[in-house]
């Protein structure tokens, strides 16, 4: 189980967001103290995966907000305005979240396995209300939020 310092440090390698961003210097601040302090598996709270849950968000929504490091993370096939009502226009979305946040060694969950999960997740988000220009993007940083905050980039 990576700690407090150790989780942070990854979010930020992984999405390519700075640590000291503003906003997400402050929501690391704030729930900084809630966050794992020892790498046993077995002192997991879940006070620790819901403050987990709010940097991943962090981490996310400056991701996405910015035009820069949103075209240098999903490339220039994800379309934050569609529906995402094709399987390729969540793909655009899922792919590099699985590449970047996933990967793919033997002790990660095959991606087989976690696209679907992130599929039916932007579905079902975009079916309770529909998706384009704002809610694409609301709509992406669950999914990515999703995927940064889970176990692939919580375990050592």
């Amino acid at each position: 189980m990576r700690t407090f310092d150790s989780i942070n440090a990854t979010m930020a390698a992984v999405t390519g967001v700075s640590p000291n961003n503003a906003k997400v210097k402050a929501t690391y601040t704030s729930v900084r103290q809630s966050l794992p302090a020892v790498t046993d598996l077995g002192a997991f709270l879940s006070s620790h995966q819901t403050s987990i849950a709010q940097l991943a968000l962090q981490y996310c929504n400056v991701l996405i907000d910015d035009d820069g490091a949103r075209a240098a993370f999903f490339g220039p096939g994800a379309n934050f305005a569609s529906s995402f009502g094709t399987s390729a226009e969540r793909n655009a979305i899922i792919d590099p979240l699985i590449q970047k946040m996933v990967g793919s060694v033997a002790t990660q969950p095959d991606a087989a396995t976690v696209r679907p999960k992130l599929d039916k997740l932007m579905t079902d988000l975009c079916a309770a209300r529909a998706c384009g220009s704002q809610r694409s993007r609301d709509v992406a940083k669950a999914v990515c939020g999703a995927a940064l905050g889970s176990a692939t980039t919580l375990i050592q």
